[in-house]
């Protein structure tokens, strides 16, 4: 997952710290072009031209622990439409694929998103396009009750993360959950890190509800639920945080409280 802009179209778990390590192998464009608010298609483009996981997420041990503990973190078993915003090749998609009923695979590279046609192949419900983000974020009902961010908004500008966030606010249904992990370090170039992007986010969603806390057998009014966060990992590397558009955790959900 990663930044995206009209100009410089790419969505992708995009992997700061391995950005930067493999920049002068990878990436052939100028420091000027790094400092941009926007994605640099040809960034993504280069990355992707001889390397089709230039990320290792098929091999990193990292990255294979921290899918894990992103779909860990999920508060509910299935969800029936779920969107991921930077799919890149599509690992993660076909992981998070058998919990939805249907998904749609977004990023702004091409080549991302041929692989992740092929990782998906088999996938009847998983649709993969081709997007750029924050302008290609879709508003056509049905509206989604997952939505997952990864790697992705300290590629934006701030008034971009500002668009990305009112359109999460309007196109997240109630009751559903929206997931956010981003690498915790500076990324050579950007302004944005992890640590900015989620004090962000938390900023946006981390509203306390006007109703009490509801006691065992109260009756819970979800029509006009407020962000709930649900899930919060200070990984050394990573931040992972999970909100509910819901007042319910999983043990309510269970009715187990």
């Amino acid at each position: 997952m990663s930044q995206y802009h009209k100009s410089t179209p790419e969505i992708d778990f995009a992997k700061p710290s391995m950005v930067s390590k493999n920049k002068t192998a990878d990436c052939s464009h100028t420091d000027t072009q790094m400092q941009a608010a926007n994605y640099a298609e040809t960034y993504f483009d280069a990355l992707y031209s001889d390397n089709n996981d230039p990320w290792q997420y098929q091999t990193r041990w990292y990255e294979k622990r921290k899918r894990d503990m992103c779909l860990a973190v999920l508060p509910k078993a299935q969800y029936h439409n779920a969107i991921e915003l930077g799919c890149g090749n599509g690992v993660f998609s076909a992981l998070l694929a058998p919990r939805c009923h249907a998904l749609l695979s977004m990023d702004g590279n091409s080549q991302a998103v041929q692989l992740a046609k092929q990782h998906l192949a088999e996938s009847a419900h998983v649709n993969v396009i081709q997007g750029v983000i924050p302008d290609a974020l879709p508003t056509a009902q049905p509206i989604f009750d997952l939505i997952i961010i990864s790697e992705i908004l300290y590629y934006l500008s701030p008034n971009d993360i500002e668009t990305v966030i009112t359109w999460i606010q309007k196109n997240l249904t109630v009751g559903g959950t929206l997931l956010c992990c981003h690498w915790r370090y500076a990324i050579d170039g950007f302004v944005m890190t992890g640590e900015t992007v989620h004090q962000r986010l938390c900023q946006a969603f981390n509203k306390v509800s006007n109703e009490v806390e509801p006691k065992q057998g109260q009756h819970i009014d979800t029509k006009n639920s407020a962000f709930t966060h649900q899930s919060e990992i200070n990984d050394s590397d990573f931040l992972l945080d999970v909100w509910q558009y819901s007042p319910k955790s999983v043990a309510m959900q269970e009715n187990l409280v």
